[in-house]
């Protein structure tokens, strides 16, 4: 097996993993609730602490897998902490009196395991691939991470079934420990610093072995702090709904097991979407792609909220997830475009950790805000697809595809 395949193999894995965690705690809120003395304003608060955790310490892992060059080990890292965080979720329908320390505890493991994959995952591939194919092999990655998103919150959902609260988490936990494991073995081959070395026999210029200035990163901070601010702002409605989203599906249709079946459905659009539109960026450039996305994925969210038929829903969600979940090959494949290799990790943690995730933190404050004021989460909802039309009307401050380079240096 080639360098090429067995990273996007195993980091594929890992992102399977990774995103299929990324729901444990939205699909819980629907069981977590009715726990006495647990509101959904105290949820919301758990889900803000989980992704702030993540998108904060995002850039310090990102600097640290620059620095170390050991990859693979700080991924098996992360997601060996979300197989501890998903134990300790369980162990809140056991102790029903100490439930809410419970949940806080699982969900600050779950932040610091959810801060690993993302920035370092992207750069494996991006060393491995290089600059032109990156997003295509992103885009694949990314499907593996939409199939675990789809089909995590519909395993637990009937692990929960046919096991019970304890132990279909503890089943969910021994799978992502077993992942986590093979990763480890899988990505034990890489390291970037012989990349690095062979860019630069293959270009013939000299490296610092990957190591680059601080002024020479600077040269990017256009381009990437206007990316950034962009999918801050979007983040704010695609993280806000999303982790609500499986919650409403049970008000409006009183069934956990038909909500875990539309989440599970709805998210095998991304699936196929992802690699779609990595090829797209690879085509015709981030801007464009992330201009299709948001505004497709803001569209059907609203047609969405116009229905409350369960074939309806279904259909006009699974298009929604289609278009709206696939950050990691537009976004990491747009950074891939535009920034050195030698950066990518702190490119990529910026962007991801910090635009992607702590803008979704903001958004999940807001919806939790609202529904703390007494306001229905349908009309949450509608407030929060403001956010989305806002980051379409800052769309044409990206560069295009063909000055890129220009715009960033």
């Amino acid at each position: 097996m080639k360098n090429t395949k067995q990273s996007l193999v195993f980091t594929s894995l890992g992102h399977f993993a990774n995103d299929g965690n990324f729901l444990l705690f939205p699909t819980l809120i629907a069981y977590y609730k009715v726990i006495p003395h647990v509101n959904i304003a105290f949820l919301g608060v758990m889900a803000i602490i989980y992704n702030l955790l993540s998108g904060l310490l995002g850039p310090s892992i990102g600097k640290l897998a620059d620095r170390i060059d050991r990859d693979g080990a700080l991924i098996f890292i992360g997601i060996f902490i979300e197989g501890v965080s998903a134990i300790i979720f369980g162990v809140a329908f056991v102790f029903h009196a100490y439930a809410n320390y419970i949940i806080l505890v699982a969900s600050v493991l779950l932040g610091v395991g959810q801060a690993f994959y993302h920035p370092i995952g992207a750069s494996i591939l991006a060393f491995t691939y290089g600059k032109i194919d990156s997003s295509s092999a992103m885009g694949i990655n990314g499907s593996f991470g939409s199939l675990g998103r789809a089909l995590i919150p519909s395993l637990l959902v009937y692990s929960i079934l046919f096991l019970g609260k304890f132990y279909g988490l503890v089943a969910i936990a021994v799978y992502t420990f077993i992942a986590a494991l093979i990763i480890f073995w899988g990505l034990s081959f890489f390291r970037r610093s012989k990349y690095i070395t062979i860019d630069a026999k293959k270009h013939g210029k000299k490296t610092e072995e990957g190591k680059a200035s601080d002024a020479e990163y600077n040269k990017y901070g256009k381009f990437l702090y206007i990316l950034t601010a962009i999918v801050f702002i979007r983040s704010f409605f695609l993280m806000g709904t999303v982790t609500f989203t499986p919650d409403y599906f049970d008000n409006i249709f009183h069934s956990k097991v038909i909500m875990g079946d539309i989440v599970t459905i709805s998210f095998l659009g991304a699936v196929f979407g992802q690699p779609y539109f990595g090829k797209i960026v690879k085509d015709y450039g981030g801007k464009f792609t992330i201009a299709v996305t948001t505004v497709a994925s803001t569209v059907f969210f609203a047609l969405m909220l116009l229905t409350d038929n369960v074939y309806l829903v279904t259909v006009i969600y699974l298009l929604y997830a289609t278009f709206a979940f696939t950050s990691f090959p537009v976004l990491l494949g747009y950074v891939a475009q535009t920034i050195p290799q030698k950066f990518s990790s702190r490119s990529n943690a910026l962007v991801w950790s910090f635009g992607n995730i702590v803008g979704g933190a903001i958004g999940i404050a807001i919806v939790t805000l609202l529904l703390y004021v007494h306001v229905a989460l349908y009309t949450s909802f509608v407030i929060m697809l403001v956010f989305s039309v806002v980051s379409i009307i800052m769309l044409p401050l990206l560069p295009s595809k063909g000055n890129q380079k220009g715009t960033a240096a």
